[in-house]
């Protein structure tokens, strides 16, 4: 009888392993077809798993009689929906009350329960990743889904190089040639936090592997995905926050008292060189092309200023539901400042802001192209506390491990160029960090066996 229940018990460990290799790469797909049908909230299929995330909320519910499982980052973020939840519903109620319904051809009210339904989302994600850690509670086996997710992912980077510019198109939303690497997403410049998520995870768990020849092949399997990426990324924005990344922790390492620390300030200092060395050049080049002949710089320091001037105007944010109105109304002060801005700086006299304009005709796609700038239009002062909240939070998790740490500070910086709506592998390595480091307030820390 206990060989039988022994049986049942790994078979039911393996199968929840290869529910997580799955979760993991849904987190990942980030051009899910859905999106044409339903809007934005479709780009992902962690949406199509909301009925399984409600099953186990209620099961959970059912079986302790309360909720169960909670983590700080998991009360952070519940806070912060009932706050912008409230706000929200303010903002909502002052415009009805001056006549204003809807902006465009989408109603106030429809509008901020759409957008709530993403941090919904993302609450239940997280307590859903924290509760297959727990029950996984095995750092070789959740090891081995990181890196099989992490083979899937090198293989799949592998194909479109070899099939550019129509890799994979089946799997996206739109069947247009594209000529850099996008793994699962709509872009290039969405993977680089995929990339360093995963890769970082890997070798922190590399750790649990049973011989000392795993943990160093699982480390270098792992630092041979992420230069092989560095080495074909189109990316700028990723090769940017490397460079920061990079200061940052030199900066953390300063203390040569510790040979340790020497050797890590060494390596830091070599990474830049070759930074410098075989991108700089690239870099400026393309980033002045940019400037030159498209719209897209212009379209994300537009979106920001007019989040700033936002909240200097209204500190407590706008809310989800009345935001299309104060974009709209504050666009042309933010094109007004960027001219000056661009002016002064780069000598560029006149600004293309044709892309920033056509936002000022429809709700749809409308929002700040940066998570934290729009979260901040969202919840004002409340936001940067949020924000402020959970990185200190998780900096003291993390800081014991280099790598770890290296990661975050590399999405934390993320935060200024990614929106957050349905970068799910942010959420996954700020569930990972929560759960699994320093002082754990879930269940206890994943182990050995």
């Amino acid at each position: 009888m206990s060989s039988i229940a022994a049986r049942k018990q790994g078979m039911e460990h393996s199968f929840l392993a290869v529910y997580f290799v799955l979760l993991l790469l849904l987190t990942v797909y980030q051009d899910f077809p859905l999106v044409t049908m339903i809007g934005e909230i479709g780009r992902t299929p962690i949406l199509v798993l909301l009925p399984v995330f409600v099953f186990c909320e209620v099961a959970l519910l059912v079986k302790h009689k309360a909720i169960k499982g909670g983590t700080r980052l998991q009360a952070y973020v519940f806070a912060f929906i009932i706050y912008l939840s409230v706000i929200s519903l303010v903002y909502i109620l002052v415009h009805y009350l001056f006549g204003q319904y809807s902006f465009g051809s989408e109603a106030l009210l429809a509008k901020g329960v759409k957008v709530l339904i993403y941090f919904i989302l993302i609450l239940l994600y997280i307590r859903h990743v924290q509760l297959v850690l727990a029950k996984l509670g095995n750092g070789r086996t959740i090891g081995l889904c990181f890196l099989t997710a992490v083979t899937c992912l090198f293989g799949i980077m592998v194909v479109e190089l070899a099939t550019m510019p129509n890799a994979l198109t089946f799997l996206h939303s739109g069947d247009q040639p594209y000529w850099r690497v996008r793994l699962l997403t709509s872009e290039s410049s969405t993977t680089g936090s995929i990339i360093v998520v995963f890769t970082a995870i890997l070798i922190y768990l590399a750790r649990y592997f049973s011989t000392p020849a795993a943990q160093w092949l699982a480390t270098g399997y792992a630092a041979a995905f992420f230069f092989f990426y560095m080495s074909v990324t189109g990316s700028k924005g990723f090769l940017i926050i490397i460079m920061l990344t990079l200061v940052v922790t030199m900066a953390k390492f300063l203390d040569f008292r510790k040979k340790r620390n020497f050797v890590l300030v060494l390596a830091a200092v070599a990474m830049m060189y070759v930074f410098i060395a075989q991108f700089a050049a690239e870099l400026l080049g393309s980033f002045s092309n940019d400037i030159e002949n498209y719209t897209s710089s212009y379209t994300r320091m537009g979106t920001i200023l007019i989040a700033v001037l936002t909240v200097l105007h209204h500190p407590l944010g706008v809310g989800t539901g009345a935001y299309p109105i104060y974009f709209n109304q504050y666009m042309g002060d933010s094109i007004s400042l960027m001219s000056g801005m661009y002016y002064d700086a780069l000598g560029v006299s006149q600004i293309n802001v044709s892309e920033l304009l056509r936002y000022s005709e429809s709700t749809k796609n409308l929002g700040v192209k940066s998570g934290f700038f729009q979260w901040f239009m969202f919840g004002g002062l409340f936001a940067v506390v949020f924000f402020y909240l959970i990185t200190r939070n998780l900096i003291a998790k993390a800081k014991a491990s280099l790598i770890m740490f290296v990661a975050l500070v590399f999405i934390l910086f993320s935060l200024l160029l990614v929106s957050l709506e349905i970068k799910y592998e942010i959420w996954l390595l700020f569930a990972f960090i929560s759960m699994c480091m320093g002082r754990n307030d879930y269940v206890g820390n994943i182990n050995e066996r």
